[in-house]
């Protein structure tokens, strides 16, 4: 029987038990997710702890009683708990009772408790040596290891912030004194110029002075002299103001006879009344007289039509025209008469409102002239007035005889003003001197440090620079679980097929054909592993996949080189080789460096290191999804694909095989 053939019946063979136990069919199936079930549980469970730590419950205690520091009352344990919570790191309690706190935090109700004593400020503030203030933090190890973790980063980080305050507030308060004290220097250096600039103004000035008070001196002498002879004015004065209240007096009698003199106001009224009446009299005849007009004009246009008539009367009509004749002449001579007689009229009327508007003239007048004499007659003064008058002239020649007796006196105050003033002038040339020694002693500006208060306490920030990075915690337990997962499974398909028995009829065929046969359903179920990991990593977690295709083919490699250990172990030792790829992978996992940094570990783990194939693995799960290595696959890929290699080649040459007889052939797992 040729190879080919003998292959083909050992996996009709293995593939008939598929067929005749179902259940067999299934758990092979459930195999094919197992490894990605399980590191889908644990990455999902580790994915990013960071981004849930606000969930993590911790105590604040503020026993901070503050101090005064520098004309400033401080609470720096007010101000640390708020900027802690501000940063909002964990889910924050305050406590007002430190025990209660404490209890709790025992109690496993919280993760830590950071408690601030009372003497903190006092102690903080001042500087006077490292380490003078503590912040207490108290957690349990024993509730929760990694809580305790976080408390322990916790501490430098809570430390650290506090430093950073209270550096800060030192350097502000330095800043601002340094900037208070330029700012009073200067103001000093302008204050001294411009008392310098006094000073000199005040000599000169002083100087001025002195030739004033001799100005003075002179002129005091000319005010006697001039108040002697305004004293000379003040008696005449008093003699003018005499003479004046004589003239008032009579003034004020003959107001008062005019006052009572005046027309009545009743009798100016009748006047006005009579002009007005008179006025419109003469409109009356001048309208009589036009009225006298027109019927002379008919009475003559009548004895027209009456003469003409009368030539037309036979007999008397020669004597009618005869009798009219000197009529229609009379009524001419009225006619013209009237006319003149309405002229006359006329200019009388004009005369009579001109009279009219005179009497109302004088009337207003008169009224106005009585009403200007009372008022008058009322604004004079009275005799009392008159006589203070007269007396306030008088005491105006005693002032001035006090004014000449002061002028004497300020003539002897000048004099002395004089020398008051030489004296004072020598002074000002000296405190002139000594302000300009002053102004140029002191420093023109304060040693101030330069830059800002926050500038100066953090003046050093450090700069992390990431090569091959990883965006989250999750993605970077995938190169250190995902192996770990498929081990597992790969351990559990060992479990699905005999690795060491076959039928009795096939016992006879070549050790590669069984071997090939045998091979073939496992190794098909850890590839199918492979891609429901990669599917699952893909599209459930969203891994990030640097080179999909690498990452892909080193799945697909890992999964046949594991199942190849596995295989070659039983192969070897039988069922213990099972047992054997289980310590193998304890042994793997605190060696191959996949959790922590394989020089933390103990001396015979860094010498097992490099012949470990997860070690091999994990450097080529890190190259592939991150270009860690500085992108270095291909160097840990070919170790992982000749372990594989290795494993299924030691496993097809190792051991032998045990027939069975067909009536006992039945799926190494009792799942019926």
């Amino acid at each position: 029987m040729g190879w080919w053939k003998a292959t083909r019946e050992v996996v009709q063979c293995e593939w008939q038990l598929l067929r005749d136990h179902p259940r067999l069919a299934l758990a092979c199936a459930g195999l094919l997710f197992v490894p990605a079930l399980y590191a889908w549980i644990y990455l999902y469970a580790m994915w990013d702890p960071a981004a849930h730590t606000r969930e993590l419950p911790a105590g604040l205690v503020n026993l901070d009683t503050g101090a005064h520091y520098r004309d400033r009352e401080l609470n720096l344990g007010r101000d640390v708990l708020q900027a802690i919570e501000r940063h909002g790191q964990f889910s924050y309690r305050r406590y007002s009772d430190a025990e209660a706190a404490r209890r709790d935090m025992r109690r496993g109700e919280l993760a830590f408790v950071l408690e601030i004593p009372a003497d903190f400020s006092r102690l903080a503030l001042p500087g006077e040596r490292p380490g003078a203030a503590r912040l207490s933090i108290l957690t349990s190890e024993g509730n929760n290891y990694a809580s305790a973790g976080f408390a322990r980063r916790f501490a430098p980080e809570a430390a650290q912030r506090v430093n950073t305050m209270l550096a800060e507030a030192r350097w502000d308060l330095v800043l601002s004194s340094a900037a208070g004290s330029q700012r009073n220097l200067e103001s000093l250096h302008a204050a001294l110029a411009d008392l310098h600039q006094g000073a000199g103004e005040l000599g000169a000035g002083l100087t001025r002075a002195r030739g004033g008070g001799a100005q003075l001196a002179s002129g005091s002498g000319a005010a006697v002299e001039a108040a002697q002879r305004l004293r000379g004015g003040a008696v005449q004065l008093v003699d003018g103001t005499q003479q004046l209240g004589g003239g008032v007096r009579q003034a004020a009698g003959a107001l008062r006879g005019l006052e009572a003199r005046r027309p009545a106001e009743a009798d100016l009224a009748a006047l006005r009344q009579g002009a007005r009446a008179q006025a419109e009299g003469q409109r009356e005849l001048l309208r009589g007289l036009d009225t006298l007009a027109d019927g002379a004009q008919r009475l003559e246009g009548g004895l027209g039509q009456l003469k003409t008539a009368a030539d037309e009367v036979p007999l008397f009509g020669a004597r009618l025209v005869e009798g009219i004749a000197p009529l229609a002449e009379g009524t001419q001579l009225l006619g013209s008469g009237l006319d003149r007689a309405r002229d006359g009229q006329a200019r009388l009327l004009q005369g009579a409102l001109r009279l009219e508007e005179g009497v109302a003239g004088l009337a207003d007048g008169s009224l106005r002239a009585a009403q200007a004499v009372a008022a008058l007659n009322a604004r004079l003064p009275d005799d009392g007035r008159l006589d203070a008058l007269a007396e306030g002239a008088r005491e105006l020649v005693r002032g001035h005889d006090a004014l000449i007796g002061g002028l004497r006196q300020l003539g002897g105050g000048v004099q002395a003003l004089e020398g008051g003033l030489a004296r004072l002038s020598d002074g000002a040339g000296r405190l002139d001197t000594g302000l300009e020694l002053l102004r140029r002693s002191l420093p023109l500006s304060v040693d101030r440090p330069e830059g800002s208060a926050r500038g100066l306490a953090l003046s050093v920030q450090p700069v992390v620079e990431v090569v091959a990075p990883v965006p989250n915690q999750g993605s970077a337990l995938t190169p250190n679980f995902v192996p770990l997962a498929l081990w597992v499974g790969a351990v559990m398909v060992a479990f699905l097929v005999h690795l060491r028995r076959v039928p009795e009829p096939l016992a006879g065929h070549p050790r590669l054909a069984l071997a090939a046969g045998k091979l073939a359903l496992p190794l098909a179920v850890v590839l199918l592993q492979a891609v429901a990991m990669l599917a699952m990593l893909a599209l459930v977690l969203s891994v990030p996949l640097r080179e999909p295709a690498v990452f892909a083919l080193t799945l697909a490699t890992t999964s046949v080189a594991f199942f190849a250990i596995v295989w070659a172990l039983v192969r070897l030792l039988g069922d213990l080789g099972k047992v054997a790829a289980v310590l193998l992978l304890i042994v793997q996992v605190s060696a191959a460096g996949a959790l922590l940094p394989i020089e933390l570990s103990d001396e015979a783990f860094q010498a097992m290191h490099p012949y470990l194939p997860l070690t091999w693995v994990v450097r080529a799960f890190r190259a592939s999804l991150f270009g860690a290595y500085d992108g270095e696959f291909w160097p840990s890929y070919l170790v992982i694909a000749a372990v594989a290699a290795g494993g299924l080649l030691l496993g097809a040459g190792a051991g032998r095989w045990r027939p069975v007889p067909v009536a006992q052939w039945r799926p190494p797992l009792d799942i019926e």
